[in-house]
Parts: C-alpha cells; structure tokens; sequence
C-alpha cells in the first residue's frame, strides 16, 4: 500500500482552473493509463471528512474506468465505500494531475480489497509553468484571429488579456458571445505575439463571464489551448519571460 506524497497535497484553487480541465473521454483514459503505467502514487481524500487515504490505480480500461487499491485499514476501507466521492491528486513528469472518484464499488482483487469506479468526468491537468499567467491589458498587444465560421461570419480579431503556458483569456465583445459558448473549440486560429510571426493554435473555451469593459470588449472567454505545438508552445513560453524580464528591469529602476 503506497504511502503518501507530502507533494501531492490538493492544490489551492485557481482562477480561471476550467482553461485546464480535460473532459474527451479518451483524453482522460489516456492520462489515467500512464498513471497506472508508472505506478504513481495517488493521494486521495474521502469527501465528505476530507479522511486520506493514499492508493494507486491498479487497472483503466479503454473507456477509462478504473480499478483502485484499498486500504490495510477496514474502517478506511468502509468509508470509502460509503463516500461521496474520492478526491484525487497525484503527479507525473511534474505535471500535477487532480479528478474525482465516485461511486466506488468495492471488490475483491486477489484475496485484496479494490474499489472500481467509473471514468471522472473531467481531470485536471496542470503543468507547474502554467500556474504563471502573464497580464497583458494595459500593457503589449496580443491578439487572435478567429477564421470565418460560416457565410456570415467573417475573421474576428479579439485582444488577449493574459497568457499562460496553458491557455489564454479573450476580450470578447458581447455581439460577438455566440462564437465563444463554453465547451466550444476554436480551431485554426493564429495567436499574434509582437516580433514573432503569426503561430498556428486551437482553442477550447472554458467558461465565458461578464468583464470590466477593458480591451474593446465586456466579456471575459478563457481558453486553453488544444495539441499545442511544441513550437508555438516554446515561442508562448519565451515571450512570456521576456517581457516579465523587461518588468522587473523598468521596476527595479523605478525604486
């Protein structure tokens, strides 16, 4: 039975913690097949009572449902039985990987207490650089261009607010809020960077909420980003430093 991780404690909540959630079926199966492959650890939580109880994912299917080790303790193993769900947090290659776990059934796994569950809805999946997110109203512009969609609509250049290793949030006008439901992907935009050419990115709209009016529009879109290119991803991450270097410069001559 694994021990738990000190490091895997639950993370704080995030603003805008929606741009980083998976919710394909096949991606989460996906992510939970190389937990189990590398045999990490999962720190887990009954909720209700917050209780810990560390475990590992012993199988995922293709749909990714999940067979989970239970605990050397019965009284655990009872709760968990009886929890709400199991809160789930584990890491792999310093990506922080967090989901949920309901209604758990308990079986035997060779003569072991396991618990199967159905596949999470959705599964959180946050790399450490994608906590940074880079302010950019007032400040550089940074736009994306949307491509036409249909007879009547046209490419739409929208302003970034800030920008992340993760995804990015959209000043969007409200004539425009249809283009920009949640759960809707945006495929074959460009991302506009200053000295950089155009970079080819799709979008996944995580929530849309109203806005201060800031950048010509009253609606706030976060995105993330989907299948980032590993060169559209490296040119995101260099100009983000670049112009959080070029802060901290003018800050320092200020004082």
């Amino acid at each position: 039975m694994p021990e738990a991780h000190d490091s895997l404690a639950t993370p704080q909540d995030l603003e805008d913690a929606e741009r980083y959630m998976l919710h394909d079926p096949r991606e989460i199966a996906r992510v939970l097949q190389s937990l189990a492959d590398a045999g990490a650890l999962i720190s887990a939580s009954i909720v209700p009572g917050g209780l810990p109880c560390p475990t590992a994912l012993l199988d995922v299917d293709r749909d990714g449902n999940v067979l989970i080790d239970g605990n050397h303790q019965e009284t655990v193993n009872q709760r968990i039985a009886s929890a709400h769900y199991l809160a789930c947090v584990s890491q792999l290659d310093r990506v922080r990987i967090q989901f949920r776990l309901q209604g758990l059934v308990r079986v035997d796994n060779d003569g072991r207490v396991a618990f199967a569950a159905a596949a999470p809805e959705s599964l959180l999946k946050l790399q450490r650089r994608e906590l940074y997110r880079l302010q950019l109203v007032p400040g550089p512009v940074v736009t994306v261009e949307l491509p036409a969609t249909g007879e009547l609509d046209a490419p739409l250049q929208v302003r970034v607010l800030d920008l992340s290793g993760g995804g990015l949030a959209l000043s969007v006008r409200d004539d425009d809020r249809s283009r920009f439901a949640s759960r809707r992907r945006l495929e074959g935009c460009q991302l506009r960077l200053p000295d950089t050419g155009p970079l080819a990115v799709d979008l996944e709209v995580c929530h849309l909420s109203q806005h201060e009016p800031l950048a010509g529009g009253t609606l706030r879109a976060g995105c993330r980003f989907l299948a980032l290119s590993p060169h559209a991803e490296k040119q995101i991450l260099q100009y983000i430093f670049r112009v959080e270097r070029q802060r901290n410069a003018r800050e320092r001559r200020a004082v």
